[in-house]
Parts: C-alpha cells; sequence; structure tokens
C-alpha cells in the first residue's frame, strides 16, 4: 500500500484515545534500540531470519480503532536483537474486498499466517473495547503451539472464553500490558535469549542459523 492516503482508505495508525489506560506510560528512560532489531511490517517480506529470536504483534486493530498497543510494544522490545513483526500497516483501503481473490487482502492475510509460523513468539493482545474475531480466530488457530501468550482483560466481551482456552493449552495469560512484555520475555529466555526478568539483554545471541 502506497504510504499516501488514497480515496476510501483509513489510517490504522491514527492516535486512538485509550480512554480506559489498557497501556501505562513507558519506562523511563526507554533503553536504546538495539542495532539489530528490525521492526517487519505487510507487505514487506518478513526478515524473520535475520536474527534468532522474533515475536509477532497477534491482537485487536479493528480498522484502527483498537487502542495503539502495537507500536507501545515495539518501543518496549527495540533494545532487543530480535524482529518483531506487526500487522498494523500505516493505511488500508476500505474498498478491499476482504475475499481470497482480491491481491491486497490475500496478501496482507498470507504475510500474516507465514510470520505466525515463522516467529518465535506470538503475543495477542485484546483491547476490551473491540470484538476483534480475527485475533480470536489467529489464537484458536495457534492455541496448540507452545509458543503463544496472551493479554485478555475480564472486560473483553469473550474473555471467558478466552481465559478457559489458555487454561486448557497451558497459554500464559495475563490482564494487563504491562504482564504481557513480562509473558514475552519469558518466552524469549525459555528459547534461549539471555535477559533478565525485567528484560535486560545480558550477553549477545548466537548468530540465526
Amino acid at each position: 500500500m502506497a504510504k499516501d492516503k488514497k480515496p476510501g482508505t483509513v489510517s490504522i495508525d491514527q492516535d486512538v484515545e485509550d480512554k480506559d489506560h489498557q497501556l501505562p506510560p513507558h519506562p523511563e528512560p526507554l533503553p536504546p534500540q538495539h542495532p539489530s532489531f528490525i521492526h517487519c511490517m505487510p507487505p514487506k517480506n518478513p526478515a524473520i531470519t535475520k536474527n534468532k529470536h522474533s515475536v509477532f504483534l497477534a491482537g485487536s486493530i479493528e480498522m484502527g480503532n483498537a487502542v495503539q498497543w502495537q507500536p507501545h510494544m515495539v518501543k518496549r522490545l527495540h533494545h532487543l536483537p530480535i524482529t518483531v513483526c506487526n500487522p498494523r500497516r500505516g493505511h488500508w483501503n476500505t474498498s478491499i474486498i476482504p475475499a481470497k481473490d482480491d491481491m491486497d487482502f490475500k496478501t496482507q492475510v498470507e504475510w500474516e499466517l507465514k510470520a505466525l509460523d515463522d516467529v518465535t513468539v506470538v503475543c495477542f493482545f485484546f483491547d476490551h473495547n473491540t470484538r476483534s474475531p480475527v485475533t480470536m480466530l489467529e489464537l484458536g488457530l495457534l492455541a496448540e503451539k507452545h509458543k503463544v501468550v496472551v493479554c485478555c482483560d475480564k472486560r473483553f466481551w469473550k474473555s471467558g472464553n478466552i481465559h478457559i482456552v489458555c487454561g486448557k493449552y497451558g497459554i500464559p495469560y495475563c490482564e494487563t500490558f504491562e504482564g504481557l512484555v513480562g509473558l514475552i520475555m519469558k518466552e524469549l529466555k525459555k528459547n534461549d535469549l539471555d535477559v533478565d526478568e525485567n528484560g535486560k539483554l545480558l550477553s549477545e545471541p548466537s548468530s540465526a542459523d
């Protein structure tokens, strides 16, 4: 998609009022960005193989109506030598038909599916002011994978379903954004990224295979 807005496009990077304070303030000061950090968005091919560890930001977008949790998470992870795959791209053409024959739609969905398969960790954030049907679909697809962490507040309309699924499949889950950051760090540590409980990088990883 072009960066300039076209007729029929909506900005999904616009500010969304976080009226319920779902996103905490960033720690100050934020650590500097690691030189190997990669922030990847569609349609650019996910650069997952350039780093040994990677995180997919699965969760509420809702055509730009969800809180801007993705850039918030990018800033919380940018001090690490990882690739972050973020499906929330700058603008989306509302005339695109959500059907397999629409090439723009197909490109977006296939980008997401490939990245979901390839990353080390998939984190889910459910904005409790959204419906997020695609996010629930993706969680169902990945529930039996051992690389998922979830943040779902009790105020989300299907939180009971989400929490039961997490319990059944042993998926770590929490109800706050800050808790989600911690769960991501634990999963990265399980996959041999040397970080402490606060997410501080203790040593550089070996090169990706």
